[in-house]
């Protein structure tokens, strides 16, 4: 099944999250057989260091998905975790996000959902369409992604880069 003119917007969605888990399971195994220096030391990215990149990803889903859309409150933050931690909450996750997907119809996708967050000092309110939120969390992490492929990069290391037709190949 491939993303092909006519497909519709929830089959789209579908396969980029059937995607994005496997390379995400794939970077976890990687990251996992390097020194602990590399993934621990603080390189001075959005977030310290690449286990805390992988693991802020992590804590977007659960933050949006089980927390402010389920119950419009965001979850408790996952920080400063272990590999044997951010690995149960990978699994986790991973799960949950399989599950919703093939749960959702198309009609949900354009259902709204009210949330509370801080800004700044104070709480606010806020109101996004579920297709939308899906569509943020997608392009949230392929922008991690990338950070932690140019910080492996930085230290002579070659990511574990999958292109999507590279995965295409091994699902046939």
């Amino acid at each position: 099944m491939g993303l092909t003119v006519g497909n519709s917007e929830l089959q789209a969605l579908r396969e980029w999250y059937e995607y994005d888990i496997f390379v995400r399971k794939r970077y976890l195994r990687f990251l996992r057989k390097l020194p602990r220096r590399v993934t621990t030391e603080d390189k001075g990215a959005s977030f310290p260091s690449i286990l805390d990149i992988f693991t802020h990803v992590l804590d977007v889903y659960k933050a949006w998905l089980k927390g402010r859309y389920e119950t419009g409150r965001r979850t408790e933050p996952l920080e400063h975790l272990l590999f044997k931690d951010v690995a149960r909450e990978e699994e986790e996750i991973d799960a949950y996000l399989l599950g919703l997907m093939q749960r959702l119809t198309p009609s949900d996708l354009e259902k709204s959902f009210e949330f509370t967050y801080a800004h700044g000092k104070g709480r606010r309110k806020g109101r996004a369409k579920l297709g939308n939120l899906l569509w943020h969390l997608v392009e949230e992490e392929l922008q991690h992604r990338g950070e932690i492929n140019a910080l492996l990069f930085q230290e002579n290391i070659s990511p574990p880069i999958t292109d999507w037709f590279d995965w295409k190949k091994r699902k046939l």
